[in-house]
Parts: C-alpha cells; sequence; structure tokens
C-alpha cells in the first residue's frame, strides 16, 4: 500500500510537469557510467520521471540496489533505497569524477594507505568535509569555489555526486518524498550549470 501511494504521487507529479512516467521497470540507469548502478545486484529503478528543462533532460527516480555478505555460515543481506536526479545534456563533457561526504575513520584509515583524494589546499574545510576523486587536472578545475560553496552550504542534503562525460547524477542518499522533487531539482541544478562552468556561478 505505501508502495502505491508513493508511486501515485510521483505519477501525479509527472502530470503536473508534462513528464513521462514510468512507475516500474525502468532501465535508463544502464546507460550511464555511474559507479552507484554498478553496486550490489537486483538494481531496479522506479517511479522514473524525465523532462526537459533549459535544454537539459531530468531524471529523478527511485533506485534501489541489493549487498549480500558471508560471515562464516551466515549469508545477509542488505536492500539500499535512494532517489536520485539525473542530468544530460548532449554535447557535456565532464570529466569522471565522484564526490561523496567524508567517514572519519574509514577515510582517516584510507589516507594513512594512500588513497586517492583530490584536496584543495586553499579550501580546507571542502577537502576536510568531502572525499573528491577523478582526473587530477580537469576535476580540480570544475569544482572551483563557488561549487564547493554550494555543495558545503548543502552538503547534509545528498550522499554522493558523479559526473561522466554528458551526465550528472546526485544521490539524495534516501528516498525522498516526492513533495520535495522541486527542492531536489533546484539542488542539482546548480552543480550541472557550475560544472558546465569550470565551477563557477552562471
Amino acid at each position: 500500500m505505501m508502495g502505491k501511494k508513493r508511486t501515485a504521487a510521483w505519477e501525479g507529479i509527472a502530470q503536473r510537469l508534462g513528464a513521462g512516467f514510468t512507475p516500474k521497470g525502468s532501465n535508463v540507469f544502464a546507460t550511464f557510467p555511474f559507479q552507484l548502478f554498478n553496486a550490489g545486484s537486483s538494481r531496479k529503478m522506479k517511479n522514473h520521471l524525465q523532462w526537459e528543462s533549459e535544454g537539459v533532460t531530468v531524471h529523478l527516480a527511485d533506485y534501489q540496489y541489493t549487498v549480500h555478505s558471508y560471515t562464516g555460515r551466515n549469508r545477509t543481506s542488505k536492500t539500499f533505497r535512494q532517489t536520485v536526479c539525473i542530468l544530460e545534456k548532449e554535447g557535456l563533457n565532464l570529466p569522471r569524477t565522484y564526490l561523496r561526504r567524508q567517514m572519519a575513520l574509514f577515510d582517516w584509515v584510507g589516507n594513512k594507505f594512500g588513497a586517492q583524494d583530490i584536496n584543495f589546499e586553499e579550501d580546507p574545510e571542502f577537502s576536510k568535509s568531502f572525499v573528491l576523486k577523478g582526473d587530477e587536472v580537469h576535476t580540480p578545475q570544475i569544482v572551483g569555489p563557488d561549487l564547493r560553496g554550494h555543495l558545503l552550504q548543502n552538503k547534509k542534503a545528498f550522499k554522493t555526486i558523479e559526473m561522466n562525460g554528458n551526465a550528472l547524477m546526485m544521490n539524495f542518499g534516501k528516498r525522498r518524498n516526492p513533495e520535495e522533487y522541486a527542492d531536489l531539482v533546484a539542488l542539482a541544478m546548480p552543480v550541472y550549470y557550475m560544472a558546465d562552468n569550470q565551477g563557477s556561478a552562471w
């Protein structure tokens, strides 16, 4: 019942926006080379909305996958469910980039063993808050001061951001309420504009 109610709410928003709507079985995620879409198994995209805005194709959807683990004789599994926003535009050429919030102990250990993390000497607060991976030349160029400021200001509102070629994805880390759709897109759009403008506000 909860799932049907959620789908009905997303469908109502799709009608309001004039967006295409696929309630279940959307496989559009398979066309994007993002790390999230290679994680786990039983990958599913539901409640997929797609529309055009200012020359950008916007995808907003629920996405889930399952991770299995084995401990001795026991097998456990956990399903991760999140809402994602993907923005794509023909001709966009973003370097492969992955950003997530820092996890204090895990990342401290990783740094001790030389794990890759692009830092900004001029912006220690950003470098302390996020792990940034990607092309060591081109990724820092698109993650400029204005974009870093936007991400710091909203760091609790998302889990990861991925960029690659003509697309960018913001993963909100959990399922968000359909009524929040405008806020979710408004959070992702500045990231796209600033990344396309070498990290500066438009």
